[in-house]
């Protein structure tokens, strides 16, 4: 990355994959991270990107999500096919899901797993591969995270919707969006939500789904990450932009890539955060 404006990292560290990447988690508690390939390899790396473990899928995930706790993750095969993997990245069971999944995410715990469809609405399905609960959506949501301290998903098409809804089946509330939405990031101690809501910059949201705050960056915002307390936030562009802001919202650090940025992460609390590239490239950048 060409240096911009702000401190620049003082610690580097890089992954690359054998293939093109498919698929990225992080796991908060347990501070590693889980990587999928086009070839269907899968990876658990430690957090300075080393290689833990590594197996190979049956055929690539096109989704990973992976619990806090590091010890229960989901990976999507192909348009219907849900995985569920322990932490040695060992195949527990195999389910067909009777729709095109559009979006999935494991609650932080690594108990439900939140599976949305690509023509409106969602299921939960259980530890033991058993739905759990069952959702109407007014469009086909993209974008999901579980709350931490409630059984409470957030998630956001990728136009129109952004919602919260109870493990249980019931719907907490729905609003209206009106711009479209690359990434979605939750704030956890104050329950916001952050949108990268491309030419509308970064749109913040109370707990209820409320306006709060808008960040206009340079560029059409795609990708965004958040800390735990909100302290740091990291967003990618369209633009091959890449942003570290501060709680309110101030530039700390800005580069430009000379490739696509898929996805971007923050660590929970560190200032510490993670690039991955469309070139098969994951970087972790670290400031003291």
């Amino acid at each position: 990355m060409n240096q911009g404006a702000g401190q620049p990292p003082d610690l580097l560290f890089s992954f690359r994959a054998e293939a093109g990447i498919t698929g990225f988690d992080s796991m908060r508690e347990a501070e590693d991270y889980v990587v999928a390939d086009e070839i269907g390899t899968l990876y658990r790396l430690d957090p300075l990107l080393n290689v833990k473990l590594l197996t190979r899928l049956q055929e690539p995930a096109r989704q990973l999500s992976w619990s806090d706790t590091g010890e229960f993750g989901s990976a999507l095969l192909g348009n219907s096919t849900l995985v569920r993997l322990d932490a040695k990245l060992k195949v527990i069971w195999t389910i067909e899901i009777p729709f095109t999944c559009s979006a999935i995410a494991i609650d932080p715990y690594g108990i439900f797993t939140f599976v949305a469809s690509s023509e409106g609405g969602a299921i939960v399905i259980d530890d033991l591969g058993k739905k759990a609960a069952t959702f109407e959506t007014m469009r086909p949501l993209s974008y999901i995270h579980f709350m931490v301290e409630e059984p409470v998903v957030i998630a956001a098409a990728s136009h129109g919707l952004m919602g919260a809804y109870a493990l249980s089946g019931k719907k907490i509330w729905e609003k209206t969006l009106w711009s479209n939405v690359g990434d979605l990031a939750l704030i956890q101690k104050t329950a916001r939500i952050c949108l990268a809501a491309s030419n509308q910059g970064i749109q913040v949201y109370d707990g209820s789904g409320d306006s709060e705050a808008s960040l206009i960056l340079e560029g059409t915002v795609n990708k965004i990450s958040v800390s735990y307390t909100g302290k740091q936030a990291f967003a990618s562009t369209v633009e091959k932009h890449v942003y570290r802001l501060d709680e309110d919202g101030e530039l700390k650090w800005a580069a430009t890539s000379d490739v696509a940025v898929t996805r971007v992460d923050s660590h929970p609390i560190e200032p510490v955060g993670l690039f991955v590239f469309e070139d098969r490239t994951i970087l972790r950048a670290q400031w003291y």
